[in-house]
């Protein structure tokens, strides 16, 4: 068996005050880690400091804390097989990270999954319809459901799910 991490995030920026607004939710980011040191954790977000450009991304935490130190998180483990890790590595590498440069995030499409409704554009993901995604093609999950229609939630609520952290990302970090 091997373990995959599940990151649930509040920044505290107003874009995901916004968010937590219309879903009622405490945590409206999500991302994948697929190592213990999490310098491997992959989600759709910004890529700097400023809310677009946004799009596929490798996080780096310790930028995340320097620039929103009040950055709550709750991590979960997941065990998966061997077989189902090589498959997520393989498509991150595959697809996402050898064209990161063609994927932006779904700013279009964020309204859509509030109100159910499909919403998929080639190349444009946010975080939950990424991660969505990348578990069900990898064969670790199947939503039953169109990915474009995947929140949080959806991914928090994935049974065998075991919550390890949570608390300030700043008191995570000193722990690794």
């Amino acid at each position: 068996m091997k373990t995959i991490y599940i990151i649930a995030s509040d920044s505290g920026t107003y874009f995901s005050k916004f968010l937590k607004i219309i879903t009622r939710e405490k945590y409206v980011h999500i991302s994948i880690a697929l190592d213990d040191k999490f310098k491997k954790v992959y989600s759709f977000g910004r890529k700097q400091k400023f809310m677009l450009p946004a799009g596929f991304i490798n996080e780096d935490l310790e930028m995340i804390c320097q620039l929103f130190k009040k950055t709550d998180l709750q991590i979960y483990e997941l065990k998966i097989t061997k077989k189902q890790f090589y498959t997520i590595n393989k498509i991150l590498k595959d697809k996402y990270i050898k064209n990161a440069l063609k994927y932006r995030y779904n700013i279009k499409g964020l309204p859509m999954i509030n109100f159910n409704l499909s919403y998929k554009r080639d190349y444009h993901y946010v975080c939950s319809q990424f991660c969505g995604k990348l578990l069900n093609d990898s064969g670790i999950i199947n939503f039953n459901k169109n990915y474009s229609l995947i929140k949080p939630r959806d991914i928090l609520n994935i049974k065998g799910l075991n919550l390890i952290y949570e608390g300030k990302a700043t008191d995570f970090l000193k722990q690794l």
